[in-house]
């Protein structure tokens, strides 16, 4: 399964080693120190079709600075390192899955933490469809320092922090190159953003209603003739919009 949350870490993977480097191998050993600062987080897993993903981790370190070499216009760039991690969920008890991100890092580079990624997605699709197959995911990025929060489009948030976003069900059928029929979940933000204190334990309790099913059908490559998205009352949105409207889903009345 390519879910988006594993674009998402590809992309602070790349994010991390862009560029050609010209500095040595960074040790990216993590040792916590015993007084450090946990972050709890708590995720309510909202169907027997769904299951949240490894926690998407990355650490940076001002300690052990990288030079690279732009490929813009071949100057040296110097920057701090980044370390991505995945920390595995564990199920404490029916749906309720945790898991705890040390805020300290520690290691020869000192590390400290940067961002986290959580949240959910599909692992069986078939009871909606039986060719379908498990698209991307859905969650919330949190960032704890201004390096992560740098292009701005995050909520800030002090102390505890519980979030319960409400998903629908969204069918894309695709015909031209991929030739796939997915299953992923629509939300009002795919992805919530939020800037957060330390001290926070984080609580993301989603929902789902899968009574209102929103499909995306890709024609053949003819001419003319524009993908369709079809709303769960069966109205079809505009020629040649992109993406379906959430609060439009929000509101519908289903008999």
């Amino acid at each position: 399964m390519y879910s988006r949350s594993k674009l998402i870490l590809l992309s602070l993977v790349l994010f991390s080693s862009a560029g050609c480097s010209i500095s040595r191998a960074v040790n990216k050993t993590l040792s916590p120190p015993a007084d450090t600062k946990w972050v709890n987080i708590e995720v309510k897993n909202p169907s027997q079709y769904t299951k949240p993903f490894p926690l998407e981790v990355r650490y940076i370190s001002y300690e052990c600075m990288k030079k690279r070499i732009s490929g813009f216009d071949g100057s040296v760039i110097t920057e701090p390192s980044y370390n991505v991690i995945g920390i595995p969920m564990q199920q404490e008890s029916g749906d309720i899955w945790k898991a705890k991100v040390a805020m300290t890092g520690g290691g020869s580079c000192k590390w400290t933490l940067s961002a986290v990624n959580l949240g959910i997605e599909y692992i069986d699709a078939t009871h909606l469809g039986k060719d379908l197959v498990p698209g991307t995911a859905v969650g919330v990025t949190l960032a704890f320092d201004n390096d992560a929060s740098r292009n701005g489009q995050f909520t800030f948030s002090t102390g505890d922090l519980n979030i319960s976003p409400k998903y629908y069900p969204y069918i894309r059928e695709r015909k031209i190159a991929e030739k796939t029929k997915s299953l992923s979940l629509l939300g009002k933000n795919n992805f919530l953003s939020y800037r957060v204190s330390e001290f926070s334990n984080i609580y993301f309790y989603p929902e789902i209603d899968e009574v209102k099913v929103v499909k995306y059908i890709e024609p053949e490559k003819i001419d003319g003739v524009y993908s369709k998205i079809i709303y769960p009352d069966g109205s079809v949105a505009p020629e040649r919009t992109l993406f379906p409207d959430f609060d439009k889903v929000d509101k519908m009345k289903i008999n």
